[in-house]
């Protein structure tokens, strides 16, 4: 059996112990490859680097492009309307969404009533990026309206700062 300080000095020789300069210095690139890689693919998986209105459900784009007119008058900031406009064509939205967008400009729904059509998670997640969007340039307001909407859908807050970080003007 082995006393306390017998204990004591085969640990203090493990660590004098060297590793070779070039072991360590592979591994420790190694190491920061595989990090970097795995925090990559984290924040793609959370907040894709594109986003595709094509692949939703019609009523849930719908509801969205609703939605997105919601999001464009909230700050009011003369630029927003079409700013969101143009972030829907470039992902993706058809003919009928941009419509029902405009139609919804022109007549918006009650913000209670537009949050509520947005039933998806991920539908929620593209909603609080409308909300960043139409923000960008806008005043306090408009960028309060973004953090009330990732508040009001419970979006996590990784995926949060991953759409902040994309999408925050």
């Amino acid at each position: 059996m082995s006393g306390p300080h017998e204990i004591e000095r085969e640990a203090a020789g493990r660590r004098q112990r060297v590793l070779a300069p070039g072991l360590r210095q592979v591994a420790e690139a190694v190491g920061q490859k595989v990090l970097h890689g795995f925090l990559q693919n984290r924040h793609q998986t959370l907040m894709p680097l594109s986003v595709n209105l094509a692949r939703l459900d019609p009523a849930e784009a719908a509801a969205l492009a609703r939605f997105a007119a919601v999001a464009a008058l909230a700050g009011g900031a003369e630029a927003a309307p079409g700013q969101v406009r143009a972030w829907l064509a470039a992902s993706g939205a058809e003919a009928a969404h941009l419509a029902a967008y405009d139609g919804a400009l022109a007549a918006p729904p009650p913000l209670d009533r537009a949050l509520a059509a947005l039933v998806q998670p991920e539908t929620a997640l593209i909603a609080f990026v409308l909300a960043l969007v139409a923000a960008r340039g806008a005043g306090p307001a408009a960028r309060v309206f973004a953090d009330y909407v990732a508040l009001h859908r419970a979006l996590p807050a990784a995926a949060v700062r991953a759409a902040e970080r994309r999408h925050r003007g």
